[in-house]
């Protein structure tokens, strides 16, 4: 019999099992407040006490992760059943732990200690999001209260780094709530890159390609709520924040930014209506030109950075890293040197997460790194696949092209060690898992009452404003 969730009286969940009535407040409120303060707060804002660690989004995820393990011990504020992303969330955790447990053995001076039990704890963070979003957030208004605000804090950063490219202020450094917190580690800062007075930006982000890829996935999650918002007002509000959001890709002057984004619209071509593709396009035509009139020259250079290929100094130090780790991987091909131990102080900046990983947890490692990527695209794709509306359909594709930009930028930076794309990708993947454990109940329930599972082609037809 399918349990009757409910965070107050008027809200009614579904995961599976059992019916019980829930009072205890649900996840929702804290999982915005992680990702808001990752977005609204500079990446170099720490807790003094915990350095790294003390970075206020990543505190909401160890309080996440408390909260999300004594529910599990509460009979009535347990969510049950099942739950694909806890699965792929704790292979992911035991392949760090063999890796810590490796590095160990082999011994490591006290950077590299320091540096793995960073890394664990900082996993137990993330899992602290991702688990309290997946079985948290009880309802599908819930979901699409998350990802508003995510699409809020992306617009506040896309605005502070179109003022860093503008004005040549950087208002990151005004940003500090004393005593409280300070700022750790230096200036992310401009650089000048493509000639012609050009500088890259990253506004409140860690570093320029990071920002580049939050930019895309903030799009992709705006162009949802432009489609599908329930009101005219919202969907115009959300056509500009997604259009703005676009429109400062390009200053971040980063190749990752731009095919990111050349490879989501092509995968959403293959699912949007005619109708909406023709619009998506006719909009970026019109961005492209206001931004050659703008700052003319911009676009040359992003071009000349698409074409330098190997010639780019950039692109051969990447190219070079792979012969440097290779004795490494070759030394523990299995489960590499250690989790969190390859540090720049002592090696090298590798630039390649995947790559890290490879060095850092060897082949394991990076199979679990896969097993959490591959998890989300996958559990979004079957929730698309079943989903009864046009609304549910789209938001799973949105999850599962975010989710998958988001891992293969990984290879371009070491995208796990900045705070803001971590606690990002674990919010979605945590809200791939509650929009699964929704849709599932949905069916379920409707199955068990007698009633016919609709099926994607009978799904209710698309709102003209939707299509558009």
């Amino acid at each position: 019999m399918p349990t009757y969730l409910s965070a107050r009286r008027s809200d009614t969940v579904y995961d599976g099992i059992t019916p019980a009535v829930r009072h205890f407040p649900d996840a929702t409120a804290a999982v915005i407040a992680s990702i808001m303060l990752a977005y609204l707060l500079p990446f170099r804002l720490v807790f003094p006490p915990l350095s790294d660690l003390g970075k206020p989004g990543l505190m909401v995820g160890f309080g996440l992760l408390v909260w999300w393990a004594l529910s599990r011990l509460h009979p009535t504020l347990v969510t049950r059943g099942q739950q694909p992303m806890r699965w792929a969330m704790a292979i992911y955790l035991v392949t760090l732990f063999l890796s810590y447990v490796a590095g160990q053995g082999r011994g490591m001076p006290v950077l590299e200690a320091n540096g793995a039990e960073r890394t664990l704890l900082m996993a137990l963070a993330g899992a602290g999001i991702l688990l309290a979003a997946a079985d948290g957030v009880l309802t599908r208004e819930r979901i699409d209260k998350v990802l508003r605000w995510f699409c809020w804090g992306a617009s506040f950063m896309a605005f502070v780094a179109l003022v860093q490219f503008v004005t040549r202020i950087d208002l990151t450094t005004y940003m500090k709530l004393p005593p409280l917190l300070t700022f750790h580690k230096e200036v992310v800062g401009f650089r000048d890159r493509g000639g012609d007075g050009l500088v890259r930006v990253a506004g409140t982000a860690g570093h320029y390609i990071e920002f580049s890829v939050l930019m895309v996935i903030g799009l992709v999650v705006a162009i949802h709520f432009a489609r599908f918002s329930s009101t005219r007002r919202d969907r115009q509000i959300y056509g500009a924040l997604a259009m703005f959001q676009a429109a400062v890709i390009p200053i971040s002057l980063s190749r990752t930014g731009v095919l990111a984004l050349g490879a989501a619209i092509l995968l959403f071509v293959l699912v949007w209506p005619l109708r909406t593709t023709f619009n998506v396009l006719v909009v970026g035509c019109f961005l492209t030109a206001l931004i050659q009139v703008a700052r003319p020259g911009l676009l040359a250079a992003i071009k000349s950075l698409l074409l330098a290929g190997e010639n780019d100094p950039s692109v051969q130090a990447r190219v070079e890293d792979y012969d440097y780790v290779t004795p490494f991987i070759r030394e523990r091909p299995w489960l590499g040197r250690g989790v969190g131990t390859f540090l720049p102080e002592l090696y090298q900046l590798l630039d390649n997460q995947w790559l890290t990983t490879l060095v850092q947890g060897g082949i394991i490692g990076v199979a679990g790194l896969a097993v959490l990527f591959l998890s989300g695209v996958v559990v979004a794709g079957r929730v698309r696949r079943f989903a009864r509306t046009d609304r549910d359909r789209d938001l799973a594709a949105v999850l599962a092209v975010a989710i998958g930009v988001a891992g293969v930028s990984g290879f371009t930076f070491d995208s796990m060690y900045f705070t803001t794309f971590f606690i990002t990708v674990h919010v979605l993947l945590g809200l791939t898992g509650a929009l699964w454990r929704l849709t599932r109940a949905e069916r379920t329930n409707r199955i068990e009452s007698g009633r016919p599972v609709r099926q994607p082609d009978e799904a209710e037809p698309v709102p003209a404003a939707a299509q558009a």
